[in-house]
């Protein structure tokens, strides 16, 4: 997806219209706005941004989209709405323009050395399959199960990803289960 107006940049969009007839345009990011996740402010990482509305109309803004992918797991622990998520977007890897993550290719990378970006990995955005797939090939460590849909993303890759801001949960249940082993030993 390349850019055609002149005065894109960054994290604009090519003034496209979407195929979904309920999608949106993506917002430029507020100068202010912090990452819902992990509290940087978005609008300095334009090669990594991340945006999505929900059905309420609430927006939320992140640095990249690892954190994404920690706030679709489960927005109500970053202060989102109970409300569903209506769209969703990206900034793709190669050409630094929005793309709903719904038409997105992503690569599970785990090396952070293999990508360059602002939170070290990320499931990185592609706008085709064929890009997803020669940037697999550029690497021994990826195939083509590496190659993830917006669809894809769960509580699973939220915690590959960002797992330290589930960590509570967790400990948590590391202690209760700690507590419940003391509690079984005591009384046998």
């Amino acid at each position: 997806m390349g850019q055609t107006d002149p005065e894109a940049d960054g994290n604009t969009t090519d003034g496209e219209a979407a195929d979904d007839e309920t999608a949106t345009q993506p917002a430029a990011i507020p100068a202010d706005a912090n990452c819902e996740v992990c509290n940087m402010v978005a609008a300095d990482y334009p090669a990594w941004n991340a945006q999505l509305t929900h059905d309420t109309g609430d927006d939320a803004y992140f640095c990249s989209s690892g954190c994404l992918a920690a706030y679709v797991a489960e927005p109500s622990r970053f202060g989102g709405p109970k409300a569903s998520i209506d769209t969703a977007w990206v900034t793709e890897y190669e050409t630094e323009s929005f793309l709903q993550a719904s038409e997105a290719f992503f690569v599970r990378v785990a090396n952070p050395d293999h990508v360059d970006d602002v939170m070290m990995k990320n499931p990185t955005p592609f706008a085709t399959r064929e890009d997803a797939v020669a940037f697999t090939e550029s690497f021994d460590a990826y195939g083509e199960d590496d190659i993830l849909r917006f669809s894809d993303f769960d509580m699973e890759l939220a915690t590959f990803y960002r797992g330290k801001f589930f960590e509570d949960d967790e400990s948590m249940n590391s202690s209760e289960g700690n507590e419940s082993a003391e509690n079984t030993t005591s009384t046998a």
